[in-house]
């Protein structure tokens, strides 16, 4: 019998739903908690599909997995696929491109009213039995009037600006490949280059793919470039930005806020400085987790795995190279 592994179920298991379609193409499920290199060796020796969300599966593993046909990321980039690697050895790759791209730009503004308005520290300090006054608070922001900087024109970064274009900002966006129609449609305009972005957002809102080209793109140089009292929001991958340059530009008030959704590293440290910065809202890797958006990446990435099981050509296949 077909087996298929499912790796962090303590964190995204497979519904009732799910197990029955499992069930009804003649396959059963083999879960493991995490996603440990050696557990999922160890559980996936025969396994002809393994469904990913924060393992990496490198060459060294896909070569321990000598039975393994496809590999479903579940999620929207594949940047923990060694895809070539993966090819090499004749197993697809596929993934979910426009997972929760609407729970995740309702998140990116999330995060951002939070930091404008101070709304963690606010209720902090209340549960505390403080009262904080307007100097205690510290600055506020007004969204409408301000200037909100795309770094990247995907799905995400497009609805994330149709959301602030409600509240009245001025978009702009750097992204060499998207098109005038896209950005005419979108109502924002274009910075040409990455530094006029910096230059001239007053939020920085980062929608970027994990690349050689993006790891460390943003490090205490761009930062300085940065708008005094600007923001940062991040929802795309924690190590697009340099987290000890972030840190320093926002304890030494070169920035105001930062709103952080992903981390260099993954849970965030406990040590880590941010943490204690009332300037810093985190959260936990969880803009995609509504509760919809959750049970779509599991049902298109189980679909497209009995699809290539079945001797089906994927729906959504991963190119070669992570875009």
């Amino acid at each position: 019998m077909t087996r298929l592994l499912l790796t962090d179920r303590e964190r995204f298991p497979f519904d009732n739903g799910d197990r029955a379609a499992i069930a009804a193409a003649g396959a059963t499920l083999v879960e493991v908690d995490g996603h440990d290199p050696d557990a999922i060796a160890a559980a996936g020796g025969d396994a002809a599909a393994v469904f990913v969300y924060h393992a990496k599966l490198t060459a060294e593993l896909i070569a321990r997995l000598p039975e393994l046909r496809v590999i479903a990321r579940c999620g929207s980039g594949y940047d923990n696929v060694d895809v070539a690697a993966a090819r090499a050895r004749g197993v697809e790759v596929v993934y979910v491109p426009d997972y929760g791209v609407d729970d995740v730009a309702d998140h990116t503004l999330a995060l951002l009213l939070a930091v404008a308005r101070r709304v963690p520290a606010s209720d902090r300090a209340l549960r505390d039995g403080r009262w904080l006054s307007y100097a205690q608070l510290g600055t506020m922001r007004r969204l409408r009037g301000s200037v909100l900087g795309l770094l990247g024109g995907g799905r995400i970064a497009r609805a994330v600006g149709v959301r602030a274009a409600a509240f009245g900002m001025t978009l702009v966006v750097h992204d060499p490949g998207v098109g005038d129609d896209v950005l005419d449609a979108l109502g924002a305009r274009r910075a040409a280059s990455l530094d006029a972005l910096l230059t001239g957002a007053d939020v920085l809102s980062l929608h970027l793919p994990l690349t050689p080209a993006t790891r460390g793109l943003i490090g205490a140089a761009e930062l300085a470039r940065m708008r005094p009292g600007a923001l940062l929001v991040n929802t795309s991958r924690g190590e697009i930005v340099d987290e000890a340059a972030l840190a320093a530009a926002l304890a030494d008030g070169r920035l105001a806020g930062a709103g952080l959704d992903v981390f260099e590293v993954e849970p965030l440290p406990p040590d880590s400085p941010l943490i204690g910065m009332e300037s810093a809202v985190v959260t936990p890797h969880s803009a995609a987790f509504s509760e919809q958006a959750l049970a779509e990446v599991r049902s298109r990435a189980l679909a497209d795995v009995l699809r290539v099981l079945a001797g089906q050509p994927p729906r959504d296949p991963a190119r070669a190279v992570t875009p």
